[in-house]
């Protein structure tokens, strides 16, 4: 959650509000407002499996042309291009955790625990955290696809 251009370590204020207190808010408002994807959540798992299953294709064309990449780097002493592109590796890679993840919590919507006093609430809570996940993934694969275009307009990949 750093800036190309950021020379220290820490993390960018605007990325952090991007990536996380923004996907708060919305899956705080989906939930509180009651909505619910309970009709869709087979659709929504084959869509977030099919986005993993490219994402896992991505990523070996990725790692295929990494060297090529990293070479073409050197040669013009482009630091921020070697950074770039580590990161992308690594925002494929989280994105395809990140799908994994989603399916797993998509899932734990249609348990159902009988006689369980605090149903209501680890349903919203499980609810709140699909929404959450489901907007991260939407945020990072944006930004996968933007430094994707970027490396290919570049010419690099």
């Amino acid at each position: 959650m750093r800036s190309l251009n950021q020379s220290s370590n820490r993390i960018y204020w605007k990325d952090f509000l991007l990536f996380f207190i923004f996907p708060v808010i919305v899956s705080t408002l989906l939930v509180w407002k009651g909505y619910s994807f309970k009709e869709q959540l087979g659709n929504l798992i084959a869509a977030i499996s099919i986005f993993g299953g490219f994402l896992f294709n991505l990523l070996a064309i990725i790692y295929s042309q990494m060297e090529n990449i990293k070479k073409d780097a050197e040669t013009e002493d482009d630091k921020v291009k070697k950074r770039f592109i580590n990161e992308i590796h690594i925002n494929i890679s989280f994105c395809i955790v990140l799908s994994i993840c989603i399916v797993l919590t998509l899932l734990l919507t249609t348990i159902d625990i009988p006689e369980f006093e605090y149903l209501e609430i680890l349903n919203k809570t499980i609810n709140g955290l699909n929404y959450f996940l489901m907007i991260l993934f939407l945020l990072t694969l944006t930004m996968i696809l933007n430094r994707v275009y970027i490396l290919l307009k570049k010419g690099v990949a």
